[in-house]
């Protein structure tokens, strides 16, 4: 009896052993299936944690952006170039563009943690927030893209009406060139007396002393044109000459040499000079 009983006890012995192996076996896939469950779920809040902190900063970033669009349209008028302005409102429109996938990214998440039948508290009210607060920024985006749009075709109409005044101030500029020109324009000629008068310049008037005055010929092919502001001196190089249209005597000099030969008239005072005629005869005798 005794030999039978021993192998039934050892055989026992053994299927409990190996069920409690398989147990214990049992129990470490258990375990490490709830660290990996615990571990995804640590994980997914931490991914939600850090979305909201980009969406967050990148708030921050928009409100500095829009900041620097407002300083660009105050009263005083626009202080930065448009494309300055252009190129905040863009980096606004990139800023606003990652927040909206960002929240996208937060709602998935926040329905992995309900079906997990994990919530975390306020959780989904922060993200609709954030959401509220997103689609207002939109708006705003778009508003400042339609006042950047208005500023644009404002520069544009100022850029024209500028061009249109330069092009008018260049027309004006020329024709006070041209009247001034016209105004400094004096005509000058030396020559024989008896040259002179053949060609109808001048004329002898009186009985007694007959003194050589302008003819009233308005032909002046015969005269060397100048300017009144550059000219300052003629050549003569002729004996007993002498001015015969009126200019104040103490405008100009004539210069003479040693043989007494007027070398040169000089003009002193143009302005007084030119005031009583735009027309310079002198006459010489041989």
């Amino acid at each position: 009896m005794k030999h039978i009983c021993l192998p039934i006890l050892c055989a026992a012995c053994a299927f409990v052993s190996c069920v409690s192996r398989r147990v214990a076996e049992q129990t470490v896939v258990q375990r490490d299936s709830l660290e990996a469950v615990v571990r995804a779920k640590d994980s997914l809040i931490e991914v939600v944690f850090a979305d909201i902190n980009a969406v967050t900063e990148n708030l921050a970033r928009i409100r500095t952006r829009e900041n620097l669009v407002a300083l660009a349209r105050n009263d005083e008028g626009v202080r930065r170039p448009i494309e300055e302005i252009d190129a905040d409102i863009a980096a606004i429109d990139r800023l606003l563009q990652e927040n909206r996938q960002k929240i996208a990214a937060l709602q998935r998440s926040s329905a992995q943690l309900r079906k997990a039948d994990l919530r975390i508290e306020g959780l989904e009210k922060m993200i609709r927030d954030l959401d509220a607060q997103l689609t207002a920024k939109e708006g705003e985006i778009g508003r400042l893209r339609g006042e950047l749009s208005q500023m644009e075709a404002r520069m544009e109409t100022l850029a024209e009406e500028a061009a249109a005044r330069s092009t008018e101030v260049k027309h004006l500029s020329g024709e006070k060139a041209q009247l001034e020109d016209r105004l400094n324009t004096v005509y000058y000629i030396v020559g024989a007396e008896k040259a002179l008068r053949d060609s109808g310049i001048v004329s002898k008037q009186g009985f007694i002393g007959r003194t050589l005055t302008v003819g009233d010929t308005g032909d002046h092919d015969l005269f060397i044109r100048a300017d009144a502001r550059t000219l300052t001196e003629i050549l003569v190089e002729q004996k007993k000459a002498t001015v015969v249209t009126p200019h104040p005597a103490d405008s100009y000099e004539l210069i003479t040499n040693a043989d007494k030969v007027v070398y040169k008239l000089v003009i002193t005072d143009p302005e007084r000079f030119w005031s009583s005629s735009k027309v310079l005869v002198v006459s010489y005798r041989k």
